[in-house]
């Protein structure tokens, strides 16, 4: 026996995984710009988701109560894995038209997810990066708004009521079958299911009437439906029906439990008709059947009519189900109407707040509409929440904060990220990480970062980035080092570049004859080929001052001398 099944639920979180680093990073996530070796004019400069049986019968009404069923929620079931609904899952009447109440946590979470993007409190200050705008005139996150209301749902019941008075029977209890039936009906609960039947079939051999037979055999078709003796507990169900002895409710019921069992056995068309009768039949459904009808048509790939049968359910609930909004969502995303996903997802996060998928499919559905600061905001408040776990979701975080231009958030994020360990410390983790405090001009973190990122490379060409920071800072003789040493991994991309570097950082070293060779070896290289043409000019010049210099110097040492040694004699 199969149950059924929410076809598209499981689709939704396979695609939303692909959303991923690998699509922010077709955003053009911003990387620093690299500082030009030097200037075309040479200076000293730095540079730049079972039935019940029927309740006793009371005596002194000489009436039964409808048979009550226990309500079965549908398994609850992650966005990834297909959400199901148990089999043999005879719901109990819920409160004709009741309101979904706002959950108050959805509230929360939407304030809370228009600042989670900001610094924590004791955060250190971005100091350069500009501040993200979370403003525009629109909320971060839209409440979802259903095309049916509770009042119109009401309205629509007191007219079906109005149009259609409900059956009443005129029948009732004997004292006698009544006590038998509560006897039975204990031992059902005990679970002892073969002498119960037995009895059963013993009472409706000799019961008074319709009434008392429907009564009978509605009990019996329970202990069926419970031992999964599918097809005897339908066609007893259907005996009920026939005599038309129950009242409305009871009827309804009756109605309902057969539409579940069809579709419980694999019977879906059956299943779906039988469902289709009963919320003709019924003036006020329970929200269980519409949602049933939903899933059906969901499954006929009939979309638009789930989506308003489950639109109903969810409102006729005091609370929706976690399972019941998983099913909303997949109709949604089977429509491509992801905005209404992102809705649900609020919804979800309402609901269950705890459960990080649904923060994570949300921050990915808003990135997917082009609506990175709520995205950013949500997977922020999610991080806040301590759901940021995995390797991917540390990089989506930190690209986010890097397309919105807070590289100093995307540092700590990658940060922390390599200090928890879900990050490696490897040359590209860590050229990101250096990455983010360049931007945020943090330089003595980015030059930690720098050294750890090129000692990992196999090429020099970080240890050369790391030789433009220390240009910038003045610090030549690191810089000198990290040149040697992008020198000796060898790999350099760009070696006019590397070679103009190299002369300028030598010539503030006093080291001319290096620099020259540098300069010259520049030449060789279109793109450096003036810069190299006017720094050896420089190099020329500023060697032939300090000749003069030198010779002057010498000169006056020469004739100081000979002063000295007239005033002698």
């Amino acid at each position: 026996m199969r149950t059924c099944k929410i076809m598209a639920a499981g689709v939704l979180a396979v695609v939303l995984a692909g959303v991923s680093a690998g699509a922010l990073a077709q955003r053009n996530v911003p990387a620093p710009a690299k500082k030009e070796a030097a200037k075309e004019e040479p200076a000293k400069k730095k540079p730049a988701a079972k039935p019940q049986p029927a309740k006793k019968a009371d005596a002194k009404k000489a009436e039964p109560k409808k048979a009550e069923a226990k309500k079965a929620e549908p398994k609850k079931a992650e966005p990834a894995a297909e959400a199901k609904a148990e089999p043999k899952a005879l719901p109990v009447a819920a409160d004709a038209g009741a309101k979904a109440d706002p959950a108050p946590a959805a509230e929360t979470a939407a304030e809370e997810a228009t600042t989670a993007a900001e610094p924590a409190a004791g955060d250190e200050e971005v100091k350069p990066a500009p501040k993200a705008d979370w403003s525009g005139g629109e909320t971060i996150i839209p409440m979802p708004a259903s095309k049916v209301t509770g009042q119109e749902i009401e309205a629509g019941i007191r007219a079906c009521t109005a149009r259609k008075p409900p059956r009443k029977t005129k029948s009732a209890l004997t004292e006698g079958t009544f006590r038998q039936i509560e006897r039975i009906q204990t031992a059902i609960g005990k679970g002892e299911y073969a002498e119960s039947e037995k009895k059963l079939n013993e009472l409706a051999e000799r019961a008074h009437g319709d009434y008392e037979k429907a009564v009978v055999w509605q009990t019996l078709a329970f202990i069926y439906a419970q031992q999964e003796k599918t097809d005897k507990a339908i066609a007893l169900f259907r005996k009920v029906l026939d005599t038309n002895a129950l009242p409305q409710n009871a009827h309804e019921q009756i109605m309902f439990n057969i539409g579940q069992l069809l579709i419980a056995d694999g019977k879906t068309d059956a299943g779906l008709r039988q469902i289709e009768a009963y919320m003709k039949e019924s003036c006020n459904p329970l929200p269980d059947a519409h949602v049933m009808l939903a899933i059906s048509y969901a499954e006929k790939k009939r979309f638009r009519d789930a989506l308003e049968q489950i639109d109903i359910g969810l409102v006729k609930a005091k609370t929706p189900k976690e399972s019941w909004l998983q099913a909303k969502l997949a109709m949604h995303y089977e429509l491509k109407e992801f905005a209404a996903c992102a809705g649900v997802l609020l919804q979800l996060v309402s609901v269950a707040p705890t459960k990080e998928q649904y923060w994570k499919q949300m921050s990915s559905l808003y990135f997917e509409l082009g609506k990175d600061p709520q995205a950013l905001a949500i997977l922020a408040l999610a991080d806040r929440k301590g759901f940021i776990n995995e390797e991917s979701e540390f990089k989506n975080l930190a690209n986010l904060y890097f397309y919105l231009q807070i590289p100093y958030k995307a540092g700590q994020v990658i940060q922390r990220g390599l200090d928890e360990g879900a990050l490696k410390a490897d040359e590209k983790n860590l050229e990101l990480l250096a990455n983010a405090w360049l931007l945020a001009r943090e330089n003595k973190k980015a030059e930690a970062a720098l050294k750890k990122a090129a000692a990992a490379s196999e090429k020099g060409e970080l240890y050369k980035r790391l030789a433009h920071l220390y240009v910038e800072e003045e610090n030549w003789k690191a810089a000198i080092e990290a040149l040697d040493n992008a020198k000796a991994k060898g790999g350099i991309e760009n070696k006019g570049e590397f070679a103009m570097l190299t002369g300028v950082t030598a010539m503030q070293l006093n080291d001319y004859a290096r620099a020259e060779a540098a300069f010259r070896d520049a030449l060789g290289h279109e793109k450096t080929r003036k810069a190299a043409g006017d720094w050896l000019n420089h190099l020329t010049n500023l060697k032939q001052e300090q000749e003069a210099a030198a010779a002057l110097a010498e000169a006056k040492k020469h004739a100081a001398a000979e002063d000295a040694e007239t005033g002698q004699n």
